[in-house]
């Protein structure tokens, strides 16, 4: 387990949670010798997987617009 100070906490706070997200955990040592341990939660609230959004599409919009409909709302977009 590596171990950070406080000021690199402060610097790189990137740095360090990337080196928690590879390690499981890290140490922070402040200058008086104490030191805590920060864990990666590994819970259901992180994302693991992107939604198929394609699929949520088709079923909220099962029939595509009619083609007579598609061009009066191009004329409409277009302002004639």
């Amino acid at each position: 387990m590596k171990t950070f100070t406080v000021r690199d906490l402060d610097r790189e706070p990137g740095t360090v949670l990337d080196e928690c997200d590879r390690e499981g955990a890290v140490k922070i040592r402040r200058r008086d010798g104490r030191t805590y341990t920060v864990r990666a939660d590994a819970g259901p609230d992180r994302i693991t997987a992107i939604p198929d959004f394609r699929a949520r599409l088709a079923k909220l919009f099962p029939k595509a617009i009619p083609v007579a409909q598609s061009r009066l709302v191009d004329k409409l977009i277009a302002g004639e």
